[in-house]
């Protein structure tokens, strides 16, 4: 395997990769690419005629992942009608599996389709590639819809994902309407009792089977510590198996009642891209960040080699700080991201998936594939107990305007340039109707 890498990083080099739509010179390596598929679809090479005549009539969408003069990537999608769009091909070369090309790519191809506004995404895949496709759509907000056997061959199934997006922000008063409407409703739940913060639905199985699902939903900021075992005892009064936690907030502690799935905002906003949840408090914060760790953040991804084992286009989403904010940076938040000279301006944001404390060694061993420094360079960021702050985000965005030093004052007047500063989500719409991206 570490061969394999090594001559993989020898091939590509020091080169960024590009992301872009179809162009007739593609024809012969998305053919290629393509065709990798075969195993799991054999007409797959009349179907891709079919779609590239539908391509170049521009009929359909298809971006490719370009590297060094070599597609690395292809997705194909269209729409089955005026709400709906169908991921027909998602593929990344065999050649470049591993190298985060694919998250870049979704995540382009899943904006492309917001800016046309757009309600639902879906894709299929074959049941050999579940392991693998599952868990990566699912980071990116698709869920599992069903199973289609004989689709395609034989006594084997094709599985079905979908994502949903809203265009809308959603307070604390509107998050269990929400709640009910588009994450159970329209996903075919049926609601058979609700209380003041709860919902008790029902999920067919089969025809003359179902079971009952207990739903509490949370908007405190500070939940009671016993919840997760005050949430147990309700549901049990009521006879539901299956528990199901919303919070419109992170939680401040672990549920550690394992029969509790837990769903919260960050969840929330990524499952619903690009619903925007307006919190009262732990909007966001503005950070500084060098130019060059900025330039591998925000999509100008380059093949880097910290280690000897460190090489990755597009999985650098982990920046380190000082730990004096910890209690106050939370899962959920948004991430603005201030270059510092000789850009000086907010560029974009990131959304915070997740805050840790602990010592530079350790978040080290756990993001090292992550990160965009070295240990050396975490452990200028520890504190006395030997201690750093690691940030690992989410969904990034690149604004479309660069907001300068001057404007970001006038909206934060206590802005340093060298530190932190955290922002309302008032102050938050500001900059994202500045930068180019606030949905309206």
């Amino acid at each position: 395997m570490k061969k394999t890498s090594i001559l993989r990083f020898d091939l590509i080099g020091e080169t960024s990769m590009v992301v872009r739509n179809y162009v007739k010179n593609d024809r012969d390596q998305i053919t290629k690419i393509v065709l990798e598929l075969q195993k799991y679809y054999p007409t797959v090479r009349q179907w891709l005629l079919r779609q590239i005549e539908k391509i170049e009539k521009g009929e359909i969408i298809c971006k490719v992942a370009e590297l060094g003069g070599k597609i690395a990537g292809v997705a194909i999608s269209g729409r089955k009608n005026e709400y709906c769009v169908k991921l027909k091909t998602f593929k990344i070369a065999d050649e470049f599996q591993g190298l985060g090309i694919g998250p870049r790519l979704l995540e382009e191809v899943i904006d492309y389709w917001v800016n046309e506004k757009v309600r639902k995404i879906y894709v299929t895949f074959a049941e050999e590639e579940v392991d693998e496709l599952l868990s990566f759509f699912q980071e990116y907000g698709f869920l599992f819809d069903g199973v289609s056997p004989f689709a395609y061959r034989k006594d084997v199934s094709e599985y079905i994902m979908s994502k949903l997006q809203v265009y809308s922000e959603i307070t604390e008063e509107e998050f269990a309407d929400f709640i009910w409407n588009y994450l159970f409703r329209l996903r075919g739940y049926r609601k058979i009792e609700e209380g003041k913060d709860f919902l008790v639905l029902q999920k067919l199985i089969s025809l003359k089977e179902a079971y009952k699902i207990f739903v509490k939903i949370v908007t405190d900021l500070e939940p009671s510590k016993k919840l997760g075992d005050e949430m147990v005892k309700e549901a049990e009064k009521l006879k539901c198996p299956s528990r199901i936690l919303v919070s419109y907030y992170p939680l401040p502690f672990e549920v550690k009642n394992r029969d509790i799935k837990v769903i919260d905002g960050y969840d929330i906003e990524t499952l619903f891209y690009p619903v925007v949840l307006r919190r009262q408090k732990y909007a966001g914060l503005i950070s500084s960040i060098e130019e060059k760790y900025a330039k591998r953040i925000l999509y100008d991804p380059t093949q880097t080699l910290l280690s000897a084992d460190k090489k990755s286009l597009r999985v650098d989403k982990v920046f380190y700080k000082y730990p004096q904010a910890f209690k106050e940076i939370r899962r959920g938040s948004t991430f603005v991201f201030y270059e510092s000279e000789p850009i000086s301006a907010i560029t974009g944001e990131g959304k915070i998936k997740e805050v840790i404390l602990d010592a530079p060694e350790n978040l080290y061993e756990k993001y090292e594939k992550k990160g965009v420094l070295t240990l050396k360079d975490i452990q200028t960021f520890a504190d006395r107990q030997n201690r750093v702050l690691a940030i690992s985000l989410g969904r990034i965005i690149r604004y479309k305007d660069k907001i300068p030093l001057y404007t970001i004052q006038e909206i934060r007047p206590n802005f340093n340039p060298q530190g932190a500063s955290f922002i309302s989500q008032g102050e938050l719409d500001k900059l994202r109707e500045l930068g180019g991206v606030r949905i309206k």
